[in-house]
């Protein structure tokens, strides 16, 4: 979720002009202010300048500024600043849970009669259907999905086969994990640690990892109109325990709290082989494809009761109080940025999931297939994936999940004291969109 990565993949794709036209004012072209985050290992502020150059070229009616505005925090607060100030942006990539801070704040319009004059339902479901889950409310649609991930299993192939297991078999479940991780975990002489068995992530600024494990117990987090939330299920109970055992019952897993620093330290540990299996978004496959030295494979993420993952990263949004004709320009932008060979090209020189079913069939993808057959592994866990915690005041809501699980990791409090806590202080903030 919150990551950055690095960009190296030139890709011939077609350039793709949407249909909607655009209104060109007196002083030339249409000036478009387009916000974006960047959030998994590596910069990728020259691929998105790229596209956004080549946008420019084949529409010269229309100039996008292309400002970027840091992590998904970063972006949501400098566009909110604008939106309050009377200066939004015209379009913005923004983390997809804010879609409730947004609607409560009127910032942002829906794209119904847009999606309609693009081909309606049959363009739409072009996209991943898990993608599109928290783009929905109130009867109308609000977003259309860019770069989207999930969290996925890493595992180093070469260390695997040192241990005595099979290269080729990940874990599948919780069990598995453990006795995995277990022969995986080394220490020298005087019982220091020198390989971890496995490196979670679990929390930084948002719970976003720990959520598959409470989707993978059996649990649903949160109400999908973004009223409630159940921090305190004996599902998430069982999710959070799990994470502890892994550190202070089984040993296998670094002790302490996670931090925002702890989620590109996870992706460095493991290109040092300092873990030998992690969990972290898809985002981070294109930094760990160019960096491992060793032979690497991606899995789902073993499962509990079920597999599951949280869907995540970042949409499209159009903000409300722009001129009509920048909307119409923002839509055509969004249009050719999330037409397929054109989607193709970020998914390919980023990692992140493919956002559209035809993006498959595309030979370029098919060439990237070839040399990283990994790329598909998020694809075919959407199945399992669930919609990312989307409710009113998102980022109050979820600090207080990732209080509660550090709470739980430092021993300050017990999981189930942590949770309960949680849960009193989310339901009091919820109520009042009751």
């Amino acid at each position: 979720m919150l990551s950055t990565r690095t960009v190296a993949c030139a890709v011939a794709v077609a350039l793709v002009v949407a249909a909607v036209p655009v209104a060109i004012n007196a002083q030339g072209a249409v000036q478009l202010k387009y916000y974006y985050p960047v959030g998994v290992s590596g910069p990728l502020n020259k691929l998105m300048t790229e596209m956004v150059n080549d946008f420019n070229t084949a529409h010269p009616g229309i100039k996008v500024e292309p400002v970027f505005a840091g992590n998904y925090v970063e972006a949501m607060a400098k566009a909110m600043t604008g939106v309050m100030g009377g200066n939004p942006p015209d379009v913005a990539v923004l983390d997809t849970p804010e879609l409730f801070s947004l609607l409560d704040r009127d910032a942002i319009i829906p794209l119904d009669d847009m999606v309609a004059q693009s081909g309606g339902k049959a363009w739409l479901d072009d996209f991943y259907g898990a993608f599109l889950l928290n783009a929905r409310a109130n009867g109308h649609i609000w977003s259309i999905p860019w770069q989207r991930s999930t969290p996925i299993f890493y595992y180093n192939k070469d260390l695997f086969q040192k241990a005595g297991l099979d290269p080729n078999q990940p874990p599948k479940d919780w069990t598995e994990l453990v006795a995995d991780a277990q022969k995986l975990t080394m220490r020298d002489q005087s019982g220091h640690v020198t390989q971890w068995g496995v490196q979670i992530p679990v929390v930084d600024t948002s719970p976003w990892i720990i959520q598959g494990f409470i989707i993978q117990a059996g649990g649903d987090l949160a109400d999908p109109d973004g009223r409630w939330v159940k921090f305190n299920s004996p599902q998430a109970e069982r999710a959070v325990q799990f994470i502890l055992d892994l550190q202070n019952k089984y040993k296998v897993h670094p002790p302490g709290a996670s931090s925002e620093a702890f989620w590109d330290q996870t992706s460095q540990d493991f290109i040092q082989q300092k873990v030998a299996m992690i969990y972290l978004s898809t985002g981070a496959m294109t930094f760990i494809r160019k960096n491992a030295t060793f032979q690497w494979g991606a899995a789902f993420m073993p499962g509990d009761k079920r597999y599951g993952a949280p869907t995540g990263g970042g949409s499209f949004y159009i903000f409300k109080k722009i001129p009509p004709e920048h909307q119409k320009a923002a839509w055509t932008f969004v249009r050719w940025m999330t037409e397929p060979a054109t989607a193709a090209r970020w998914t390919i020189g980023t990692g992140y999931v493919p956002i559209r079913k035809s993006e498959l069939s595309l030979p370029a993808f098919r060439e990237y297939l070839k040399i990283a057959p990994q790329a598909l592994t998020a694809t075919r866990q959407l199945q399992y994936a669930g919609e990312q915690m989307t409710v009113h005041e998102v980022d109050r809501v979820g600090l207080l999940l990732v209080t509660a699980v550090q709470a739980a990791q430092t021993g300050r409090l017990t999981v189930k004291a942590a949770l309960d806590q949680a849960q009193r202080d989310a339901t009091a903030i919820l109520n009042q969109y009751k």
